[in-house]
């Protein structure tokens, strides 16, 4: 597939909010993200945000720019915009993601490359795959549930 053929998808084209006009972040479970987007997301895309995968159940395999990887429950996801990747799935999957634009960062931080500091967000897809070792597997599956819960009760921006 030539790279001009790839597509990119932005935060608004995945959410199911389709009226949301704020754009800078989503968070989810990932199994209603995927039924969602079921046909697009198997086939090599990109995206044009950060995109924060955690699986709790599954497995599969996860291609990033052109390198497999095999999914299995916690395991984390750390991938920058512009990575083409890809899924494939043995059964049935689950977990969260979390999806953000550089805006969102730079509209707080006072340093703009503040991502930049952490390896697993530095673009190499070997350095963007990491398993959380068991003893913290519950705790971080909490921040993530606790995150979806924020998200959905937050405040809607409407233009």
């Amino acid at each position: 597939m030539s790279k001009g053929k790839i597509p990119v998808y932005d935060i608004c084209s995945l959410s199911k909010d389709k009226q949301l006009k704020q754009n800078d972040l989503l968070v989810e479970p990932f199994g209603a993200y995927l039924n969602r987007h079921e046909h697009s997301l198997h086939r090599s895309h990109r995206h044009s945000f950060f995109h924060l995968v955690l699986f709790t159940k599954g497995a599969g395999t996860h291609t990033i720019d052109f390198n497999q990887f095999k999914v299995r429950p916690y395991q984390m996801y750390f991938m920058v915009p512009g990575q083409v990747h890809s899924w494939h799935f043995n059964g049935e999957v689950d977990g969260f993601i979390i999806n953000f634009s550089d805006t969102l960062f730079r509209s707080f931080l006072l340093n703009p490359n503040y991502l930049e500091r952490f390896q697993f967000f530095s673009g190499v897809s070997e350095e963007s795959v990491c398993e959380l070792p068991f003893e913290i597997q519950d705790k971080v599956t909490r921040l993530f549930e606790g995150n979806v819960s924020s998200f959905i009760q937050r405040p809607r921006w409407r233009g």
